[in-house]
């Protein structure tokens, strides 16, 4: 589970959906798809708070970060803003900004998403032409 409070629209999760973006609340076993979070989701956990107990948060990994960045994906280094590089050393990730060095070491997908906004204003977004399809 995903403690709420690091969560914001935008962020890349996983959770157990219906088609139309729905939360299956009671259902079991329903395998968990990745998907990004909007409005209409936050609507649901406040509407029925044990909801968002069932998101899980989609582990860091080379692939995800190939969606963020043009990186060949021999590197282990992918830049995703003027300011901000992303390395992998010794099997975790870490993220460089500006000159500082090595920072933050970031293990989720929506960590790395808000850690970029919190830096620099912008959204991290996907390459349009390694973008999987999203709910």
């Amino acid at each position: 589970m995903i403690p709420l409070n690091e969560l914001r629209i935008g962020n890349f999760i996983k959770g157990p959906l219906t088609l139309n973006g729905a939360f299956y609340p009671d259902i079991s076993p329903i395998k968990p798809i990745e998907l990004q979070l909007k409005l209409d989701h936050f609507l649901w956990f406040k509407a029925n708070p044990e909801l968002y107990q069932s998101i899980e948060p989609i582990l860091l990994t080379e692939e995800w970060m190939r969606k963020f960045s043009s990186a060949r994906e021999h590197e282990l280094k992918w830049e995703l803003h003027q300011y901000i590089t992303v390395v992998k050393r010794y099997d975790k990730f870490f993220l460089h900004f500006s000159d500082k060095g090595l920072i933050h070491g970031v293990k989720y997908v929506h960590q790395l998403q808000n850690l970029c906004f919190a830096l620099t204003g912008e959204e991290l977004v996907l390459h349009e032409n390694k973008a999987m399809a999203m709910h």
